[in-house]
């Protein structure tokens, strides 16, 4: 007898096979997923691509987190599954509502295992199943799942931010601003392991809003994807493509990891100005860097009272009705782009109302 269970939408699995002709097919999905999907899907495996990426990747799309594992098969080994001896290479692709990549990575690296031992979609059906119904399966030798092993919170600090901090310098204050005021960050890099590993870790520095969502850890240029990032109006995006680079209409700020580098749009330059608050804030975490007794989470803790502390600035400097605006701030006569940034920060933190 079935067992009827309730699946979301963003709940799937896809295989996609590349096969020895250098043909590209989506093979077997559950449950069904859309046009769009598919195609950003694609895009991701790199399967399409004369060099094909094996490295485990994570993006999103719309609300959907896309995990995925890249396999090439072998076929010296002698041990491959008929129904997989037509085959170069395949991709299993999860995709959810939610931000996990050290829980997915194991997921989809079992399912990988699974799959090419048995060739089975069936088999991969079964575990899904079991997965969204017990929370988690057994396949022997091949893997064994267990979600509630997965804590979301290790997943937030899997990057250290001292490292980020250390590998940018002075500059990391440019990030920090940009984070705060809820502007449009692009992240450009030569290698994509080295791309996620970074990305992932910049919401640490405005963790008191702990939103990940706001992440596009890896885009590709493409009228899909874009139009996606444009639509989604703040974010934090990932890119392998240089090109990327004299895009200005979609970043305030590019982080380049391939020169330690951050630039400003020339549209943004006048959000930009750094006053006293920023200099403390710098020497702060840039202080951190040679103290031993500083973890990250004592830093991340730190960089929440700095913001709490400016929080508290702002709330003191509302009008009577309880609003904050750019004149009034000006007519307070602050130090010079010191208004423009408490107005920025305000509006990020929802204290205009």
């Amino acid at each position: 007898m079935t067992t009827l269970v309730d699946i979301s939408l963003e709940d799937s699995i896809s295989i996609f096979e590349k096969d020895l002709n250098s043909d590209v097919l989506l093979t077997w999905c559950f449950p069904s997923i859309n046009d769009q999907l598919r195609q950003v899907l694609l895009n991701k495996t790199s399967l399409e691509k004369e060099k094909i990426s094996l490295n485990f990747s994570f993006s999103k799309y719309k609300n959907t987190w896309i995990y995925i594992h890249t396999t090439s098969i072998d076929h010296s080994s002698g041990t491959i599954p008929e129904s997989l001896k037509r085959v170069a290479a395949f991709s299993i692709c999860i995709t959810r509502n939610h931000f996990n990549p050290e829980k997915y990575s194991s997921l989809a690296s079992i399912l990988s295992n699974v799959y090419l031992a048995l060739g089975d979609c069936s088999k991969l059906l079964e575990c899904q199943l079991r997965v969204i119904n017990r929370g988690q399966f057994d396949v022997g030798a091949l893997g064994k799942f267990v979600d509630s092993s997965f804590d979301v919170r290790r997943s937030y600090l899997a990057t250290s931010i001292k490292d980020v901090i250390r590998l940018f310098g002075e500059e990391i204050i440019l990030i920090w601003s940009a984070m705060a005021m809820k502007k449009r960050v692009v992240v450009y890099s030569e290698k994509l392991i080295s791309l996620l590993k970074v990305i992932r870790a910049l919401p640490l520095f405005v963790f008191h809003r702990q939103n990940w969502n706001i992440l596009r850890p890896y885009v590709s240029i493409n009228d899909l994807e874009i139009k996606d990032l444009q639509s989604t109006g703040i974010y934090c995006a990932g890119f392998v493509d240089p090109s990327i680079k004299s895009r200005d209409d979609l970043y305030d700020i590019l982080i380049d990891l391939s020169s330690k580098e951050v630039s400003i749009s020339s549209y943004s330059k006048d959000q930009f100005v750094l006053g006293s608050f920023h200099k403390d804030l710098l020497r702060f975490m840039l202080e951190s860097l040679d103290n031993d007794e500083v973890s990250d989470q004592a830093l991340i803790k730190g960089l929440n009272m700095k913001m709490k502390e400016l929080l508290s600035k702002l709330e003191s400097l509302k009008e009577d009705d309880g609003k904050i605006t750019l004149e009034s701030l000006e007519s307070r006569k602050l130090p010079n782009g010191m208004s423009t940034f408490l107005f920025n920060i305000a509006n990020a933190e929802g204290l205009n109302g």
